[in-house]
């Protein structure tokens, strides 16, 4: 078994019930190549050329696969290599949709929302949890923070965490004007993402004068750090 034969079998997963119970009964008689299996899927929903209804259908062929396992006498090795797949692979590859959809939002300025990825994740969440398939703080975890918590703050200063470590090295690296211009981009995403911010914008005043000369920077290395590290942790 292959990765790319498992991709030509996902190939055939679109919305409709039948093809997900059949890729998903196609699957269950591979089980023995789990990992291969769950590495397609995985690439699959990773893909920017995925839809959410495909999405979708993936995490339903995924619930059909763990029924199939269960009812029809698949060996237990095989099963638990299904368990063991889903289990290790499926949270990172929640994280990675999430993280896109949310950079696409961010680039094309879309109104948050759940979407039908989460809804139908959620769904299959809540059927995992009654057939007690997977543990609770698994599917805690798989289900993650409420989707407003979730969208408005962390991704946004992951974002702002990042452009902030490249201004610091180009505050290092490079001449003066530069970085300012790097200070200035920080300001314009800070307002942009945050719609500012009181204690992120103090620290942008005080490098910005620290660079003109204005003020005289008499912080240690190891302190200016901590502070930096206060900047972003106000937020939280």
């Amino acid at each position: 078994m292959n990765k790319e034969k498992v991709g030509r079998r996902l190939d055939l997963v679109s919305s409709s019930s039948g093809s997900i119970i059949s890729v998903a009964a196609w699957c269950a008689l591979q089980a023995s190549s789990a990992d291969v299996i769950m590495s397609a899927i995985d690439e699959r929903m990773r893909a920017a050329s995925t839809t959410d209804a495909t999405r979708c259908a993936l995490l339903y062929v995924l619930h059909e696969l763990l029924l199939t396992c269960a009812a029809n006498g698949v060996p237990e090795t095989s099963k638990r290599a299904v368990l063991l797949a889903v289990s290790r692979t499926l949270p990172a590859t929640v994280r990675a949709v999430r993280e896109r959809k949310e950079k696409e939002r961010r680039e094309e300025k879309e109104e948050e929302g759940g979407g039908a990825f989460e809804e139908a994740l959620a769904r299959v969440g809540g059927w995992w949890a009654r057939l007690n398939i997977f543990p609770r703080p698994w599917l805690a975890q798989l289900a993650g923070p409420p989707q407003a918590a979730r969208s408005s703050i962390p991704a946004r200063l992951r974002h702002i965490a990042a452009v902030i470590a490249q201004y610091n090295e180009t505050k290092e690296n490079s001449a003066r004007e530069e970085a300012l211009q790097q200070l200035a981009q920080v300001r314009a995403i800070v307002d942009d993402e945050l719609g500012g911010g009181a204690a992120l914008n103090a620290w942008l005043d005080a490098e910005r004068d620290a660079l003109q000369g204005n003020v005289q920077n008499t912080v240690s290395p190891s302190t200016q750090q901590k502070e930096e590290d206060d900047v972003l942790g106000s937020f939280f």
